[in-house]
């Protein structure tokens, strides 16, 4: 007999449900109630977190609740987009783990009627035996489903660390356009239509995914999981997707659902609630690929590339030819009535019905503890004078965070579908939409290691560092998704790291007006009671002034002046890989967020007039600081000519060249320009400080007291391969 702990559910939550139904479920229904109430499907312990979060805006046109955010790009077009997580799966079967994390998000994408046009991937891995053998699987999982299904993978952020040897973590970020004015979704469904089950066949895999393999922490146990991985099928996807948006486009269909967690149970439910209906399904008409399947079975099956339709029976006709064009299964599986259930059949049986307002509706929400922390900015990182070092730089440019991507983006199609204007080798997406201006910018960021040691101040710098990541390119920021990512929320200082990271988010949000429009939570990423340092994925679509004419990311010829764009007053290594390497442990600093919101401001007015002020180049400085930002703009130059000639100010050492504070920028600018910069700190109210110039010969020299030299190649080597040239 089926109990509770089968399922995933607590005694008090079987007791609960016992107490809503006034009855106790049968088996089904028992089932559906441990899919839909698991933290996979209904976020139980960080719902009352994100609500916290700014959810409106001046370009929001779908805020949370639907399967994607939408926010309007221009007139014309308006931009799908959100951050999904398939970490568990990734670890137990890296290939169709990862792989079936792209289909999910995509499907994501397509149900809100957007055609996807961008992936992108941010990805965490350990640093043992394992890491390796991870990191190849899940990128030619990535790989092997966007380049088939025809979908280009962007941009993406990589980073490596011990807490992740047993919990990789792999988000995927889709991004989507439809016409302005297009309106579908969950919600629409209204009684006398006729639900659709199109795509795959429903097999045997994925079952319980959600329930016991997504919502716990990993274990002994874990090799025994194998079987609660799905399988994807990118050909298939490929038809679901332009079948789909033929019937939304068209508007044959009054709602969409797509059938990721949970299967049937989860797409059937929540249609149900979010259109206040009734959906009467039986699962005798559900097209199986395997014999003797359960309802059970049918009803948690995970089987990939499914896509669930609500048909007004005027439209059916219509659907019907649109399926048979693209030559794809369907079957005719139930209808829409007026009521409050989720009543499933097999023929003339009754197998389970349940109010909605119960199954989706009342799963618990954990209260916010009221034994948090409020956060203060607590006791400063130690800011004693601390010398260069020419081996530091060969060491932060070989470090695992900073090194060369490019055997891992080589390996997806970063053009397919002909918009990508600038792609992974760049530190973020261009895209075009059509002829003519506005474009799309698309950065992601997850600088883990900041809120290892300060998770409210690590949240508020993830979502500066993906702001600058676009401001660098003048670009106004629409929206941000955010992917949580955590340990088990039972444990306080899982659930204290995660309240402290989404308040982070959610300030920076604020401050900055840049709106929450969706995202994902993956928690119980711990194994044997190590949990990950809490990591936040985020995501950021921005109208690009200029598709077709990015501004440069690296300097154009000798003699242009280099300047430091709002650097720190008081540069912190605390969070950074300098620090690391140092073995220290400091906090990561508090930001001034008023002068970030400043320098923001001035990069999208003064950008899009950059030729009238001599602004050649800019980019963000990020993980590995000022120092990997410059030398980085050096290395994407082919041939390796120019270098860098830094005269820094007597008292600057290695906290301003290696401090990862985000929101500073590196400036490349005209010579002859130079007075307008010299008084845009009184003109514009920015900090902008003249660094030095670029040179003839390719190597860095810093001189601070005294004048340390990298050659570039040397630099190079390091950052293609890692490793340390000790050079004394």
């Amino acid at each position: 007999m089926l109990t509770h702990q089968d399922v995933g559910l607590s005694a008090s939550e079987d007791q609960e449900i016992v107490q809503l139904l006034g009855r106790r479920p049968n088996e089904l229904e028992l089932g559906l109630f441990g899919a839909l109430w698991s933290e996979h499907c209904s976020y139980k312990s960080s719902k009352n977190l994100l609500a916290q979060l700014p959810h409106q805006g001046q370009f929001v046109v779908q805020g949370p609740g639907g399967n994607a955010g939408v926010v309007q790009l221009s007139a014309d077009w308006d931009i799908a987009f959100k951050i999904e997580s398939h970490n568990h799966p990734s670890f137990v079967e890296p290939l169709q783990g990862a792989a079936t994390g792209v289909g999910g998000i995509l499907r994501d994408i397509v149900a809100m009627g957007a055609r996807p046009i961008a992936i992108a991937d941010i990805l965490k891995f350990g640093v043992n035996e394992q890491a390796p053998a991870l990191l190849h699987g899940v990128v030619e999982g990535i790989g092997a489903y966007g380049n088939a299904i025809g979908i280009p993978n962007v941009t993406g952020s990589l980073g490596f660390s011990a807490v992740y040897d047993a919990n990789p973590l792999v988000n995927v970020l889709a991004v989507g356009m439809r016409r302005h004015g297009l309106q579908v979704g969950a919600d629409g469904a209204r009684p006398g239509s006729v639900l659709i089950l199109i795509g795959q066949g429903t097999g045997r895999d994925g079952i319980h995914g959600a329930s016991l393999l997504a919502s716990r922490d990993f274990g002994a146990e874990t090799e025994e999981m194998r079987p609660t991985v799905q399988v994807g099928d990118p050909f298939m996807g490929k038809l679901l997707m332009e079948a789909t948006l033929a019937v939304v486009g068209k508007g044959f269909a009054d709602a969409v659902q797509d059938l990721g967690a949970a299967g049937l149970t989860s797409s059937t439910a929540e249609l149900a609630y979010a259109s206040s209906v009734g959906l009467i399904v039986d699962v005798s008409k559900v097209i199986c690929r395997e014999q003797n399947m359960s309802p059970y079975e049918i009803m948690l099956s995970e089987t990939q590339e499914r896509m669930l339709l609500s048909v007004p029976k005027q439209n059916l006709a219509s659907v019907l030819e649109v399926l048979a064009w693209y030559e794809l299964p369907y079957a005719e599986i139930g209808r829409v009535v007026a009521g409050d259930f989720l009543r499933i059949e097999a023929g003339d049986q009754v197998l389970a019905e349940l109010p909605t307002s119960v199954l989706v509706g009342s799963c618990p929400r954990l209260p916010v503890m009221h034994d948090v922390r409020i956060w203060d900015a607590g006791q400063p990182s130690v800011l004693e004078k601390i010398g260069l070092q020419s081996r530091w730089g060969y060491q932060v440019l070989g470090h695992p965070d900073c090194r060369n991507r490019s055997s891992v983006y080589q390996r997806y199609d970063s053009m397919i579908g002909t918009r990508t204007v600038w792609g992974p080798e760049h530190d973020v997406a261009v895209m075009h939409i059509g002829n003519g201006k506005p474009g799309l910018c698309i950065a992601v960021a997850a600088p883990a290691r900041w809120a290892a040691y300060d998770s409210y101040a690590g949240g508020i710098g993830a979502v500066v560092a993906a702001l600058s990541l676009v401001a660098a390119q003048g670009a106004v920021p629409l929206g941000l998704t955010d992917g949580i990512n955590a340990g088990n929320p039972a444990k306080f200082e899982p659930y204290r790291k995660m309240a402290d990271l989404i308040r982070g988010i959610g300030k920076a949000a604020e401050i900055f007006e840049v709106p929450v429009t969706g995202g994902n939570v993956s928690l119980h990423n711990e194994t044997e009671g190590q949990a990950i340092w809490p990591t936040a994925a985020i995501g950021v679509v921005a109208r690009h002034p200029n598709p077709e004419h990015p501004i440069a990311d690296a300097p154009p010829d000798a003699g242009v002046r280099i300047l430091a764009l709002n650097p720190p007053a008081n540069p912190d290594l605390g969070g950074s890989v300098l620090a690391e390497i140092l073995g220290r442990s400091d906090r990561y600093p508090v930001l001034d967020l008023r002068a970030i919101q400043h320098s923001l401001r001035f990069l999208v007015e003064i950008i899009p007039q950059a030729e009238t002020v001599g602004l050649l180049g800019c980019r963000a400085v990020g993980i590995g600081g000022l120092f990997f930002a410059v030398a980085k703009s050096l290395m994407t130059k082919t041939p390796m000519a120019l270098g860098a000639n830094l005269v820094l100010a007597g008292d600057a050492d290695a906290r301003f060249v290696f401090n990862e504070m985000a929101g500073q920028w590196v400036l490349f600018v005209d010579p002859e320009f130079q007075s307008f910069w010299d008084h845009v700190s009184e003109t514009h109210g920015v900090s902008v400080v003249d660094i030095g110039w670029v040179t003839g010969s390719p190597e860095v020299v810093i001189t601070a007291g005294r004048s340390l030299t990298w050659p570039l190649i040397d630099l190079w080597r390091a950052y293609r391969k890692g490793g340390v040239r000790d050079v004394r």
